[in-house]
C-alpha cells in the first residue's frame, strides 16, 4: 500500500512540473524549464522501476489473447508516452542554451519544432494514461484519506493542505525573487557610436543603430523561443499558477471522456458475460 502512495506522490510532482515546463517563461526562465527537464527524465525512470514488475508481466502476455482490451490499450498508451516523452528530453538537449549549450543545434528551428509537437502529444497521452487509470487514482486516494470504519483521517488531510500551502508558498517566493533568465544565451549590446555615415546621396546621412542583431538574433526576438510577440512556447501567462491550472483544466477535458468511456465500455462488457444463454 505504501508504494501505491509514493506513486501518487510520484505521479502528482512530475505533473506539476512537466505542466510548468510548458511554458519557458515560468519561475527562472531557460534554466528552470532544463533542469527541471532533465529532473523529469529521472523521475520517469524512478516512475517505471515502481511499475517494473507489471511492464515484465504484460509484455510476457502481450499477445495473449486472454489479455484484457484495456491493460493492451493501456500498455500501448504507455509505449507512447515513453517514446513521446524521450524525443521530448532528447530535443530539449539538442536546443538547450544552459545546460549542453556544446551540443545545441545551430538553428535547430525543426528540432524545436519537434520538441513542442511531442510536448503537446505527451499532454494529450498523459490526460489519457490518467483517464484510463482514474478509478485506482481515487481509489488509492479513499484509502488515504479514509479509515477503514469511513471516518476521514484528519492528520493526513493538514499534512497534505500543509504540503501544498508550503509548496506553493515556495513557487510564489520563487517566482516573486527570480526574474526570468536566458541563462548565458543574452543578446549583445552595442553602445550608439554617435557617428554620421554619408550614403553618397546629396549628404544624406545615417545613424548607426544602437542595437544590433547578435548571430542567431531571431531567437531574441521570440524572447525564449516564442512568438515574436512575447507569448513564448505555448503562450499565456508566465504565472506558475495560471499555468498549472491551464493545463490541468486541458487535463480534465480529456481525464473525464476518457474514464467515462472507459466505464462505460467495462459495463456492456460485465452485461454481456452476465448474460445467461435460455
Amino acid at each position: 500500500m505504501k508504494k501505491n502512495y509514493i506513486k501518487i506522490v510520484l505521479d502528482l510532482l512530475m505533473a506539476i512540473t512537466f505542466v510548468l515546463l510548458m511554458n519557458p517563461r515560468v519561475l527562472d526562465g531557460l534554466p528552470f524549464h532544463e533542469i527541471a527537464g532533465l529532473i523529469i527524465g529521472v523521475a520517469i525512470l524512478a516512475h517505471i522501476g515502481l511499475n517494473y514488475q507489471w511492464v515484465i508481466n504484460t509484455t510476457k502476455k502481450i499477445f495473449d489473447p486472454k489479455l484484457t482490451k484495456k491493460t493492451r490499450f493501456s500498455y500501448l498508451l504507455n509505449i507512447l508516452l515513453l517514446i513521446s516523452m524521450a524525443t521530448v528530453i532528447i530535443t530539449g538537449i539538442f536546443i538547450s542554451k544552459v545546460i549542453f549549450p556544446s551540443l545545441a543545434v545551430q538553428g535547430g528551428h525543426a528540432l524545436r519544432e519537434l520538441h513542442g509537437l511531442s510536448a503537446d502529444a505527451t499532454l494529450a497521452f498523459v490526460g489519457l494514461h490518467i483517464g484510463v487509470h482514474w478509478q485506482w487514482v481515487m481509489s488509492i486516494c479513499k484509502r488515504a484519506f479514509k479509515s477503514k470504519e469511513g471516518k476521514l483521517r484528519k492528520g493526513v488531510i493538514a499534512s497534505v493542505v500543509l504540503s501544498i500551502a508550503i509548496l506553493a508558498g515556495g513557487i510564489q517566493w520563487f517566482a516573486s525573487t527570480v526574474t526570468p533568465s536566458m541563462g548565458n544565451f543574452k543578446p549583445v549590446q552595442i553602445q550608439q557610436s554617435g557617428q554620421a555615415f554619408t550614403n553618397g546621396n546629396m549628404g544624406n546621412t545615417t545613424t548607426a543603430s544602437s542595437n544590433q542583431e547578435p548571430p542567431n538574433g531571431e531567437d531574441f526576438h521570440r524572447g525564449k523561443f516564442g512568438d515574436r510577440d512575447g507569448k513564448e512556447g505555448h503562450g499565456g501567462s508566465s504565472n506558475p499558477f495560471l499555468v498549472v491550472l491551464n493545463y490541468f483544466a486541458i487535463w480534465a477535458a480529456i481525464i473525464i471522456p476518457t474514464y467515462f468511456l472507459e466505464t462505460r465500455v467495462l459495463r456492456k462488457k460485465r452485461r454481456s458475460t452476465n448474460i445467461q444463454p435460455t
